[in-house]
């Protein structure tokens, strides 16, 4: 695993623990095993996750033989935990207020988005609706809110009665995720977005700019990020910290910009210091002295965005479809095409054994195969359908970048739902019929992979 600089030592532990498939209950039974000491719970796990406590020498010594993470890194993680004063995902590091009033406490009305009660209520609608096809166990809601199991279990079940988030339980797990549809989902992203969702925003396509070792935030939202009430922020200033021997990418950082501010809708100032400059040359253009200034932690793509540009034939629809909130932006995680493919490529080898048996179910694998490709091709370029968008629109986006072959997209979802209704005169589907569609979509995944290798991240003009 990279080093990352000033990384918390509750960050560390948890992605070390998912590196090694491990659940929470699982890493704190095998802490007990090999140090003897039953009083290594879940319970203690989850607080340590949650940057509640701080685990001790002894216990570092244990997590570093668990968790394979070595012990100096363990140490230097638990140092600048000490350092830190965590708030969500972003750390105020300098000039916070001195003494934190009621808009900072977790229980008080947040001053970067008052229209909520509680920045709890905030935190888990942040990470809900900003991550919509994500589940999250109520120990991550409260890592991201920065609140109690208690006070999230009792938000999250308000919202769920809302219709805004959904649950369901995986053995003794409850697992909380933002609604799919619902008059409130649309409006509420939006709000969270250009508020809460700056530090995921920025640290993830920032994080994609090789050599950004840390990002600093200021100006007027940091001030109500750290709890300072006033006027709503119309712009961000960025610092961009260079790690020893980056010059910094000026075309992916020009990138970066552009795609921040069309997902967040506000003006973007971006600077960028070495690594090695002295304190004060790190301090943030057109700040002034005693404002608070916000780290945010570039988030690390698991593939390097490719560095070219999109088809132009499809650069006009696509920034309708942004505009009309049918696309949505994405990086990190979700801007991953392998997964797409790899399910797609299952389900055409699936398709191919059912296609001498049951002709109708190897068609529908191939239709959502080519569903898979066509959320493949929008998710290198940073994009997927937004919720609640029309069911057409991956095939509206892919026909105006790749032409007229990847309107198979779009026919064979609609021959899909034919199929869907038994007493429907086209819910037949011959063996040749489902052949022919095995070679459509098997051409249109090879057409797919030698696209993806000239595609970069969209950017709305």
């Amino acid at each position: 695993m990279e080093c990352v600089s000033d990384e918390p030592i509750s960050q560390l532990i948890r992605s070390a623990r998912r590196q090694r498939q491990l659940s929470q209950y699982t890493l704190a039974r095998e802490l007990a095993t090999v140090s003897g000491k039953p009083t290594v719970t879940r319970d203690l796990v989850a607080r340590w996750e949650r940057g509640h406590q701080i685990p001790r020498f002894g216990s570092r010594q244990w997590l570093s033989v668990v968790l394979q993470v070595p012990q100096e890194r363990l140490d230097a993680a638990a140092a600048a935990s000490r350092r830190r004063t965590r708030l969500g995902h972003a750390v105020v590091t300098r000039n916070a207020p001195v003494k934190p009033g009621p808009a900072r406490r977790a229980q008080g009305t947040p001053a970067l988005l008052p229209v909520f009660r509680s920045r709890i209520q905030a935190g888990i609608l942040a990470a809900a609706l900003l991550n919509p096809h994500r589940s999250f166990s109520l120990s991550e809601l409260a890592e991201h809110a920065g609140g109690s199991l208690a006070s999230v279990d009792k938000e999250s079940r308000l919202l769920e009665v809302a219709g805004i988030l959904t649950s369901r339980t995986d053995g003794t797990i409850r697992l909380m995720r933002a609604a799919d549809t619902g008059p409130l989902i649309g409006p509420l992203t939006d709000l969270i977005q250009s508020t809460y969702g700056v530090p995921q925003i920025i640290g993830e396509e920032f994080g994609c700019v090789p050599g950004v070792a840390r990002i600093m935030l200021g100006g007027v939202w940091a001030e109500r990020f750290a709890g300072i009430s006033g006027p709503a922020a119309d712009s961000i200033e960025v610092l961009l910290v260079l790690a020893r021997g980056h010059a910094g990418d000026q075309r992916m950082i020009g990138t970066a910009v552009r795609r921040v501010q069309n997902r967040l809708r506000c003006r973007v100032h971006v600077s960028t210091r070495p690594a090695d400059a002295q304190a004060d040359y790190l301090q943030i253009p057109h700040q002034r002295r005693g404002q608070p200034v916000v780290e945010v932690a570039p988030v690390r793509p698991r593939h390097q965005p490719a560095t070219g540009g999109p088809w132009p034939d499809g650069r006009q629809v696509l920034t309708r479809l942004l505009n009309a909130g049918q696309l949505d932006m994405v990086s990190g995680a979700a801007a991953n095409h392998r997964p797409f493919l790899d399910l797609a490529a299952q389900h055409i080898r699936a398709a191919e054994q059912l296609l001498d048996t049951s002709p109708p179910s190897a068609f529908l694998l191939l239709s959502e195969a080519a569903q898979l490709i066509a959320s493949a091709l929008l998710a290198h370029q940073g994009l997927r359908p937004a919720t609640g968008a029309g069911v057409q629109v991956k095939g509206e986006a892919v026909v105006a970048q790749f032409g007229h072959q990847f309107s198979q997209v779009e026919l064979l979802r609609k021959r899909s739902v034919e199929l869907g209704d038994p007493v429907s005169r086209d819910s037949h589907i011959s063996n040749e019929e489902a052949k022919t569609y095995l070679t459509t979509v098997r051409s249109l995944l090879s057409v797919a992979h030698n696209a993806i290798a000239t595609l970069g991240l969209f950017t709305a003009r």
